[in-house]
């Protein structure tokens, strides 16, 4: 059955233990569920433990399971110190900069306002509103000017013909000279009229000068606009051009951030995986010094500084095992000398004969008497309920462990591994896959 962080946090929650995970356990978890399923089994031991040397030991062994997925440790009460790899700061510093990058600002855009747009309005309204031409010679200055010379000059032209004509009759005015008088008077009149056309043509060309004199003023209004227009069209033209190379800087400094991140956290999978490689490498050699030092606790011994050191136990665990070890031979001791050496099996016994696998009535009675919860026994020695030796395995469906031969396994996976390396008999083989079919896996080793 696979778990998900749900199911993780459900139970955390459910047990009131929550609080106690640290914050590097619950980045683990999320990417690990059955590794947060099974500390907080280890949380519900260490809370539940009668005495400190059970407390120690739970500690210890979620301690090591830490250690089994990323070298790190919850200390003495597993919820403190910090999961962190080499580059783990520097990924922080890059997203903390990615997330503090920003959006995009740039100044504003200049804008266009036409400084002749009501001259433009006005001369405008001035040509296309312009009266009518129109014209009177009473109105025009020019025919009053022509019209009082014409007269005096047809005044003196008429005086000067009836002067004239009068003097040949002898002094005396006749039909003759009045009609020459009136002809020289006639003339003038008639010319005062002819000079009507020319007035009205000289008019008419003011006019048309003046409507011409205003779309001069209009074209040059024009063009001076559109100057202005072209330097602001200029000036926007450089905006967008500065704003462009201003965002694709912006777009350059961000990208390269994200490209460092990756290149961050590609070489932190790097580094991980080849810790994880030197990490099972020192794994299957601790195994074998453990497996000494774990021997020599069996059989009531001491290990030295050196061993336990290279086991990676703490001298506390080590410590508190030789306590419980003294204690329950002393226990032994005394009921020996109460029953008249009676027929109890020794702790060493019954120790030594679980690591084999065999799990008695005798064995297991043994062991609990000594204080030895079943989740220890089958931390410890693989216990599982049934079955002797190394064919013997159990799975935990809730949490998602397996346990074999003394051993915890997250992954079928790992499991695999470890049977593959067991040189297990075809019998040991046989009822070993039968017990995983009948928890659902089916694996070939």
């Amino acid at each position: 059955m696979a778990y998900t962080y749900d199911d993780f946090v459900k139970a955390a929650n459910q047990s009131g233990l929550m609080g106690q995970f640290s914050q590097d356990d619950l980045n683990l978890a999320q990417k690990y569920p059955e590794f947060g399923l099974s500390v907080l089994s280890l949380k519900k031991d260490y809370n539940n433990a009668a005495t400190a040397e059970q407390r120690l030991l739970a500690n210890q062994a979620a301690n090591e399971l830490r250690k089994s997925y990323g070298n790190y440790s919850g200390g003495a009460d597993g919820g403190s110190l910090r999961l962190e790899s080499k580059l783990n700061r520097r990924a922080d510093d890059l997203l903390g900069q990615i997330g503090s990058f920003g959006s995009f600002s740039y100044d504003e855009a200049p804008t266009y306002e036409n400084a002749f747009a009501q001259q433009q309005k006005d001369l405008l309204d001035r040509i296309l509103n312009r009266e009518d031409f129109s014209w009177s010679k009473e109105t025009d200055p020019q025919w009053s000017s022509y019209k009082k010379s014409y007269l005096r000059e047809g005044d003196r032209a008429t005086a000067n013909a009836l002067a004239q004509a009068s003097a040949a009759s002898g002094g005396r005015p006749s039909s003759y000279a009045v009609n020459a008088a009136t002809q020289a008077g006639d003339y003038y009149a008639t010319k005062l009229n002819d000079v009507i056309p020319t007035l009205y043509q000289q008019a008419y060309e003011r006019y048309l000068d003046e409507y011409n004199m205003k779309l001069k003023d209009l074209n040059a209004v024009n063009q001076q606009e559109q100057l202005d227009y072209a330097k602001y069209l200029d000036r926007l033209g450089q905006f967008n051009t500065d704003r462009g190379f201003a965002y694709q800087n912006y777009a350059d400094d961000y990208d390269r951030l994200r490209s460092q991140l990756a290149d961050v956290q590609g070489q932190d999978q790097i580094d991980y995986a080849r810790y994880l490689d030197e990490a099972s490498r020192q794994q299957t050699a601790q195994d074998s010094i453990r497996s000494q030092v774990d021997a020599i606790l069996a059989a009531g011994g001491s290990p030295s500084a050196n061993l336990v050191s290279e086991s990676g136990y703490s001298s506390e665990y080590v410590k508190a095992l030789e306590d419980a070890y003294r204690k329950q031979e002393a226990e032994k001791a005394a009921k020996k000398s109460g029953s008249g050496g009676g027929g109890t099996m020794s702790l060493t016994t019954a120790k030594a004969m679980a690591k084999e696998g065999q799990f008695t009535d005798t064995v297991l009675n043994t062991l609990r008497k000594a204080g030895f919860t079943d989740d220890y026994i089958a931390q410890v020695y693989g216990y599982t309920g049934f079955g002797t030796g190394r064919d013997k395995l159990g799975y935990d469906e809730d949490e998602g462990i397996f346990t074999w031969n003394g051993r915890r396994y997250n992954s079928p996976e790992a499991l695999a591994e470890d049977l593959d390396r067991a040189n297990l008999t075809d019998a040991e083989k046989a009822t070993i896959s039968r017990r995983l079919k009948a928890s659902g896996f089916n694996i070939t080793f």
